[in-house]
This record gives structure tokens, sequence and C-alpha cells, in this order.
């Protein structure tokens, strides 16, 4: 019935391989920990960032940066209806998301894209998320040559 919690508590674990991509959870419960492993195993991976983008109707959980058994709130519930991209180091932990305890059924969806990005070691994330602005040429084939279609 709709008073069973023994799921709860659970916390299940999912690995993203993909350099980009979106995640949606149905009904969230319990909590889920996203590890983002790239697909590259070069020294250039631990110069990645993680760039989020929430859902503007994303609702029913706070989404936390965990690194070595530590939580650092990175997004609470009301905060990911503005749709904001939030950028961290890969280096700075896996994404834990808790589902928020409900009172009703109505329906919720924790939905963000993701995207992983090179940037300059001592660089600041956040810098990652300016004003987009056209590609130099350079820009570009370094785009094709690197991109992992």
């Amino acid at each position: 019935g709709l008073t069973h919690e023994g799921h709860a508590r659970d916390v299940e674990q999912v690995y993203l391989r993909c350099s980009q991509g979106s995640l949606e959870w149905l009904y969230p419960t319990g909590a889920i920990i996203v590890n983002l492993r790239p697909n590259m195993a070069s020294p250039s991976a631990t110069h990645l960032s993680v760039c989020i983008k929430p859902s503007r109707e994303s609702s029913g959980t706070h989404i936390y940066l965990e690194r070595m058994g530590k939580l650092r709130l990175l997004l609470r519930e009301a905060q990911q209806a503005e749709g904001k991209v939030h950028c961290f180091g890969i280096q700075e932990g896996a994404l834990f998301i808790e589902a928020v305890p409900q009172r009703d059924i109505s329906r919720r969806i924790t939905s963000f894209q993701y995207e992983l990005v090179n940037h300059r070691p001592g660089a600041d994330p956040q810098s990652l998320i300016a004003p987009c602005q056209p590609c130099t040429d350079a820009e570009l084939l370094l785009s094709v040559c690197t991109s992992d279609f």
C-alpha cells in the first residue's frame, strides 16, 4: 500500500560513462549515487568539469556532491526549478541525489542534463557557465577531432 516505506532508505549506484547525456528519475525514493566516469583513460581526464542543468520541472530531491562519505549540498529541491547550470570539478566527487520525503502521491520527477567539459588547470569550474560565443576555427576542429561519437 501507500504506507509501505521499506525502500525509502535504499541507496542505489549508477555509472554514467558518456561525456554528455541526461538522467530522469521517476517517483524518487531513497537516494542514488551518480558516478560520472568518462570513457577515456588519459591524464586530461583529471581536468574535467561536470556541468549539470536541472529541468525546470525537476522536483522531489536535493542534489549533493559526495566525496569520501561527506556530502556538500549542491542544489535544494526548489533551486532545481530555476534551470541554472552548475559546474564542479570531476575530482570533487559523485552526485548524491536524495529523495525528499513526500506526504502525498503527486508525481515527482528529478531530471537534469549533464556534460563533461575540459577546463584549464587552476580555472574556476563556474567560469564554464559564461555566456556562449561563436567558436573559433581551432575550437571547432578540436571538438570534431576529440569527440566520442
